[in-house]
């Protein structure tokens, strides 16, 4: 029997594969890391914790500024760019999906939501 945690690693292997990513991360919102696939010389738990730390940053501006729900968060630098996206879990916490690209990657949104989708199915199945 296959294991969620198994499922959210491979569901971050082929992201990294298909959206062209270096690391990809999943955690919950006080940044402890709950699945990841990184390259080496990425350290996985600071990712965790950054996409963590971006997320609820933009999440207290986005209400205190009314703009609404959260679609995604791009931090975008001249090494490469940081998406961050979010999804809840049954006890209303949200998980962040963090995934690092190189400056190269360009097109990458598809693989993204794509990846948080099947994360939000793996999900699922946790008893929170």
């Amino acid at each position: 029997m296959v294991s969620t945690l198994d499922t959210l690693t491979e569901i971050l292997e082929r992201l990294n594969k298909t959206g062209r990513v270096n690391a990809s991360i999943v955690a919950d919102d006080e940044g402890f890391l709950i699945a990841s696939a990184v390259r080496p010389g990425i350290d996985e738990k600071v990712a965790a914790v950054m996409g963590s730390i971006i997320h609820d940053a933009a999440d207290r501006a986005k209400d205190e500024l009314a703009l609404g729900a959260i679609r995604d968060i791009t931090l975008r630098c001249k090494g490469g760019t940081m998406v961050c996206k979010s999804t809840i879990l049954k006890d209303g916490r949200p998980v962040v999906l963090a995934a690092l690209l190189p400056k190269e990657t360009r097109f990458f949104i598809r693989a993204v939501n794509k990846a948080l989708r099947e994360i939000e199915t793996a999900l699922q199945e946790l008893e929170v």
